[in-house]
């Protein structure tokens, strides 16, 4: 069962990462109510379901637990009054009140079987999970032949070969189809091999192949020297620019300074607040596509290595910056240009430029040569240029839009005599990249936080941690979650149980006090069977108290309570997700919703049964004997100073045990998120050592928390002793001296003083875990009140059913920022898109194209002028309403694990007649066609089984099965090779031809032919007109652009 539990809380937070890790995606599709149901489903049916059958248990082991010392008094008592009766005297007092603590003693050894039992079925079936887990099999460190390698010993040249696969075949999985096939490639120390191909054809795995991450099924892979990795996707870390650079390298002003130019970060770091030091944020939140590329670029450069795996680092970035990096980064007079250089591109203008192209297609090479040789042969390389250059409908021109250019030669660049401005750069072979050690004695200084050097520049905030006591109104959350009526129930059965104590007990009093005199057969049966229907009474009503407790009242707390949370966690607005790591959020969903299943019923039921018997010991004694009484105050005074040293303390390393938890689930997903990165950089070592020492750090308050609940129950446990020992004692002086006393009845208060010094320090402990566990609540209740974004749906101002039934865009001096206290990123915008227009969105990276789209669709909210659709202002409406009404084909694209249904058709609106339309549109059909189970083919975790480029097609198909009114392109194929972005073009052209399409990109050969070009500059509308009136002023924006872009893709 515990087995099983896991399971499914793995299950769900799988599905939880995965959103929280695509969150901006899924309100862009206002996706959140279908992920809400999805989670909730395995949460309530799953989840919640096994946790009701596992109470099963629970109820059963407690109940026999509070019932054993009732059979056993039963038992005993009935077997000496009916078979012992004379041999040892009478059934009297001294008898039951010697036995009666006895039983105590044997309920409080039983009440730790209820906690023993789970927590050893938990652990077994985590040992088991964990041996799994570490007996799987890893990475096949022998398939890749490593060899170390220096370039300055005597014997190396330029022919060395740093990079070669003989015969390779690969595949991801054992089980799984081949990947690659027959792959022989070679790259020499200074070589530069393209890698080139259509999406899918396997480049990316090429990549992987070489650095290990792949399976080898035949053939000979051997790398010599260091490896330096960037990926197609940038793996940004959650610290520095700096540290993102440095990456555990010491800091080297110098050569930072001439990466940082190289890699054409200048103009954006001069722009951030801190410059270098500023703190990027989770996932790089504050960094746009291409300026995290150059980072990831940077990192590479700056680690010097011998050899460079470059996944499709120029798509990202626009045709001038793309210049630039390749000339003095990648190319032949590049900080690169003595190292083995494996570059994954679909820019065929550099393609003059490298010593060896690799055509990929079908997963293995089809052809490869010098690029001289591939033109002069026209086989697959010539076929794969012509489609990007020579047959491409158009071409850019500073006079105007030209056709196809006249041949493939005058479309690809000498990238020699470009001519690019050196501005800021020093001579290229002053700065070629030379090997020093990591540590140089030369400007080396330690390396350095953002954090700690300026807080200026933070993005992450600070977890909260609350301090004080657990407020009433989170009991009272609690409450109202279990029900009014389930919580009075359970009160009623606490106050029968007192009164069957209370009853029983004083029941006994009398039959051993009468038991002289009626000591027969006769009357003893009937002592015992009153004493028997007792015992009945109370086993019903405490088997009705736990379930209670356990089968409703905590299902239901725990039902509501992650209800509460994810509901407001879905509608937080994005500034919540930016500046809160995902670790952190996970973690309020996995250990403190946990602790709200399982300890905070524990304590509660623990607690309630705990005053059921101080209560029914205060009523005995203030029956019999109320002088007895006299001893509460010295009770209440020892258990308040002991309740507020135990309980203050405890609650707060509790508090402190939650949030030095997050940031190990922070720093492991993103750890996870970058294997590849670490493991191509080597610096495994350095991240397992920060792990062990954020573990560490939880493990010593783990410490702290488990020795102060050691040293409560010593002192408690002493000062009861004490007090039982007193109240003895002054019991026989009573008799002794004077002679009277009711030996029944001073039985009954020497009992009940143990039972009350028993149950009130036991209170007290149970309290404090009460406490404790509470404190897990409170964290979950927090979240489930976090302020939410605007609302959803706003019932009395709803949208007609087509609206908008034109497509109207239009911008009224819009201004809008990040963040409250953050410069605006957008200034008061105008402009206008008519019906069914095609707008391009131009301008260079960070001048605020991708803000423009989020501002669109209210990710952020306006600081001031208005966003009208069809006339009428979008933030009169609910979120549902109007993200609903619009389309995007984002920059990056999110995939989540299910079915390519569920990707494409979350709330299954659609027939697959529809689906499968959509996909032959996104010229995907046949791909997923190939697959056994079709648009029931489960794609992995974050979209891992399929390329980047597929991944981008499945976003177009989402699109196109919607099919709004407007579209929005937010740079949708920069991972796209030009000729499938042309047959992308076209079928947005023609399915979308009714529609508003803004295109953002940085291809501007993809937006040339646009009814209207906005050129965004510095957050203002520089320009906005027709393509051909703004190429015809030579001075404006857009031709200079697209000047940049005419000179790097043809002389």
């Amino acid at each position: 069962m515990a087995k099983l539990l896991m399971g499914y809380r793995d299950q769900r937070m799988g599905i939880m990462s995965e959103v929280i890790t695509g969150i901006r995606i899924v309100k862009m599709y206002a996706w959140e109510s279908s992920f809400i149901k999805r989670i909730n489903n395995v949460r309530v049916s799953k989840e919640l379901e096994t946790i009701r059958k596992n109470s099963v248990l629970k109820i059963a082991i407690r109940y026999l637990k509070n019932l054993m010392p009732y059979l056993v008094s039963f038992a005993t008592f009935g077997t000496y009054s009916l078979f012992d009766n004379v041999s040892r005297g009478p059934f009297g007092a001294k008898i039951i009140f010697v036995s009666m603590p006895l039983f105590s003693l044997l309920r409080i050894a039983l009440a730790y079987i209820p906690e023993i039992v789970p927590s050893t079925s938990k652990a077994i079936a985590s040992s088991r999970r964990i041996s799994k887990f570490l007996t799987a099999s890893e990475i096949d460190i022998s398939a890749i032949n490593r060899q170390p390698y220096d370039r300055d010993i005597i014997g190396s040249s330029d022919d060395d070969v740093l990079v070669s696969i003989d015969g390779g075949t690969f595949k991801y999985t054992l089980s799984g189809n081949v990947i690659l096939r027959n792959i022989n490639i070679e790259c020499t120390r200074n070589g530069l091999v393209a890698i080139i191909g259509r999406i899918g054809s396997g480049k990316s795995s090429l990549v992987s192949a070489i650095l290990g991450d792949m399976i080898k099924y035949s053939g000979n892979v051997a790398v010599r020297g260091s490896i330096a990795y960037v990926p197609q996707q940038p793996w940004i870390l959650n610290a520095t620019i700096r540290d993102n650079i440095l990456f555990g390298s010491n800091y080297d002003r110098e050569f930072y300074e001439q990466v940082i130019d190289a890699c054409a970060l200048r103009q954006d770091l001069d722009a951030l607040p801190t410059g270098d030091m500023t703190e990027i944020g989770e996932r790089g939140i504050n960094l746009s596509g291409g300026q995290k590329m150059r980072v990831s670029l940077a990192r590479a450069v700056y680690s010097r290595a011998d050899v460079y795996l470059l996944d499709d680092p120029l798509a990202a970035v626009d045709a001038h910056v793309s210049k630039h990096i390749f000339t003095h980064v990648l190319g032949p007079q590049g900080l690169l240009q003595s190292r083995a250089r494996i570059l994954v591109t679909n820019a065929v203008q550099y393609l003059n430029n490298v010593d060896n192209i690799v055509m990929l297609n079908n997963n293995t090479i089809v052809e490869q040569g010098s690029f001289r040789r591939a033109m002069n042969r026209r086989g697959d390389i010539f076929e794969f240029v012509h489609r990007h250059i020579g047959g491409e409908n158009t071409f850019i021109s500073s006079g105007g839009i030209l056709s196809s250019t006249e041949n493939i030669s005058n479309g690809i660049s000498d990238i020699g005599g470009s001519g690019i401005s050196e501005q800021s750069m020093v001579d290229a072979n002053a700065i070629s990249i030379r090997k020093a050690p990591i540590c140089s004695d030369k400007h080396v200084l330690p390396e350095q936080s953002g954090k700690q050097t300026n807080d200026d520049g933070r993005i992450t905030t600070t977890e909260l941690r609350q301090k004080g006591a657990v407020k009433w109104k989170i009991y009272r959350a609690y409450i109202n979650s279990s029900g009014a009526l389930n919580v009075l129930i359970i009160v009623v059965t606490l106050a029968l149980l007192v009164i069957v104590e209370v009853c029983s007990n004083l029941w006994l009093k009398h039959w051993s006090a009468d038991n002289a005199v009626l000591s027969s057969f006769h009357a003893t049966g009937y002592y015992l069977s009153i004493y028997g229907v007792f015992g009945i009474f109370f086993t019903f009503v405490e088997l009705l108290r736990l379930f209670f407790i356990w089968n409703v009242c905590a299902i239901q707390a725990s039902k509501i309570v992650h209800q509460n949370m994810l509901t407001s966690v879905m509608h937080l607005p994005m500034l919540f997700f930016d500046t809160t790591p995902t670790g952190r959020i996970l973690n309020r969903f996995s250990s403190d919703l946990e602790q709200c299943d399982e300890k905070v019923p524990a304590s509660v039921s623990s607690t309630t049964i705990q005053l059921c018997g101080l209560v029914t010991a205060l009523v005995i004694i203030a029956i019999v004997a109320p002088l007895s009484l006299t001893i509460m105050p010295l009770l209440i005074l020892v258990g308040t100073y002991y309740q507020r040293l135990y309980i203050s303390s405890s609650r707060e390393i509790k508090r402190l045990d939650s949030t030095t938890r997050s940031p190990i689930y922070a720093y492991f997903h993103e750890s996870v998120s970058g294997v590849s990165t670490i493991r191509a950089f080597g610096q495994q070592s350095r991240f397992i050592a920060e792990i062990e020492h954020l573990i560490g750090q939880h493990m010593r308050v783990d410490n702290a928390y488990r020795l102060i609940n050691q040293w409560l129950p010593m002192r408690l446990e002493t000062m009861g002793s004490i007090l039982m020992c007193a109240a003895a004692l002054k019991a026989v002086a009573s008799m002794h001296y004077s002679g009277v006393g009711n030996p029944a009845v001073l039985g009954l208060v020497i009992s009940s003083t143990f039972t009350l010094a028993n149950t009130s320090f036991s209170i007290l402990r149970n309290y404090g875990n009460l406490e404790v566990a509470m404190t897990h609540l409170e964290r979950a209740v927090e979240y489930g009140n976090l302020p939410s974004e605007a609302a959803n749906i706003i019932e009395d101002c709803r949208p007609k059913e087509v609206w908008p039934e034109q497509g109207v865009v239009e911008f009224k001096n819009y201004s809008t920022r990040y963040r409250e206290g953050l410069d605006l990123v957008l200034k008061d915008l105008s402009f206008r898109v008519a019906p069914r227009q095609k707008v391009g969105i131009v301008g260079r990276t960070g001048a605020g194209k991708s803000s423009l789209t989020l501002a669109l669709f209210r990710i952020i909210e306006a600081a001031g002028g208005q966003i009208l659709l069809d006339g009428e202002d979008i933030s009169q409406y609910g979120l549902f309403d109007v993200r609903s009404k619009l389309s995007i084909i984002p920059q990056d694209p999110v995939l989540f694990a299910g079915t390519v249904r569920e990707n494409l058709d979350p709330f299954g609106s659609y027939s697959d007649q529809d689906i499968w339309r959509a996909l032959e549109q996104a010229h995907l059909a046949e791909y997923i066609r190939s697959k056994d189970e079709r648009l029931e083919y489960m794609v992995t975790q974050s979209g891992e089984n399929l390329s980047v480029g597929q991944r981008q097609l499945i976003c177009l198909a989402r699109a196109l099965l919607k099919h709004a009114k407007v579209l929005v392109l937010d740079e949708a194929t920069a991972a796209i090779d030009n000729a499938t972005d042309e047959i992308i073009q076209q079928t947005i052209r023609s399915e979308f031809k009714n529609c508003t399409v803004l295109t953002i990109a940085h291809r501007l050969d993809t937006v040339i032919d646009s009814d209207m070009i906005l050129v965004i500059d510095g957050g203002r509308v520089a320009e906005y007109d027709m393509p051909q009136n703004l190429l015809a002023k030579r001075d404006s924006m857009f031709a200079k652009l697209v000047e940049e872009a005419q000179n790097s893709r043809a002389q």
